[in-house]
């Protein structure tokens, strides 16, 4: 019985080894040959350290230029030259009514003088609001509006009919973080030929560009208004 048990014990013990010591020591080898493979058809398992860093210098080269050519898109397609400013400024609740206050008031008596007829004097925007996030939100908007209407009228349309915000557009690159938004505004306006063709120059000058959402061209309601402009434009704020 003894030499059953002990037979049996060097049967158990040697299943063990094999399961739990080498196995595992095989399957752990072939993983370290596959490795040892990947890495000897690699690309850079040849090159020495020194080519490695001039690889590394280069590639840091090209980030650089990449990000500096996306700073220069980014500064000449923002609709604000101050955008920065902008975003990072603190705003509230007075400070947002006292500028719709005095955007108002300065549109409408721009408008007066150039004898150019303001019909949205509200310009779309609600005095009331309610959260910090709103209000910054309601400010961009409302400096979108100012340049739109700024644009239309010293481009000597013949009636602005209606100007209002859209709600605003983000925009994420491919690992979720933002690049962008728009802040569109709808806008409706009277022009002849030759002022919408100066208008359609001025949204692409650096410092006031709008993105065409969509656009629609209808035949004027008097003779010397001869095109109803119907279209809805985007601010660009870059992060």
């Amino acid at each position: 019985m003894q030499v059953v048990f002990i037979l049996l014990f060097v049967l158990f013990s040697a299943f063990l080894t094999v399961r739990f010591v080498v196995i595992p020591q095989r399957e752990l080898a072939e993983n370290n040959r596959m490795v040892r493979e990947q890495l000897e058809h690699s690309r850079y398992a040849n090159l020495s350290l020194i080519n490695m860093q001039a690889i590394a210098s280069h590639e840091s080269a090209n980030l650089a230029a990449l990000s500096n050519e996306w700073s220069r898109i980014a500064e000449r397609l923002a609709t604000f030259p101050n955008q920065t400013v902008m975003r990072n400024a603190e705003v509230n609740r007075i400070d947002y009514k006292v500028q719709l206050y005095e955007i108002r008031q300065r549109l409408q008596a721009k408008s007066d003088e150039l004898k150019i007829r303001l019909m949205p004097t509200e310009l779309g925007l609600d005095e009331t609001v309610a959260s910090g996030d709103i209000i910054r939100v309601r400010m961009l908007q409302l400096k979108a509006v100012e340049k739109l209407a700024d644009l239309t009228l010293d481009r000597q349309i013949q009636r602005l009919v209606e100007i209002y915000p859209l709600a605003p557009v983000e925009h994420k690159d491919k690992k979720g973080r933002r690049t962008f938004e728009e802040y569109p505004v709808r806008i409706e306006c009277d022009v002849d030929f030759e002022h919408l063709f100066t208008f359609f120059q001025s949204v692409f000058e650096e410092g006031q560009v709008f993105v065409f959402r969509n656009l629609r061209i209808e035949s004027g309601p008097t003779f010397d208004a001869k095109l109803r402009v119907k279209a809805v434009l985007s601010a660009l704020l870059f992060d």
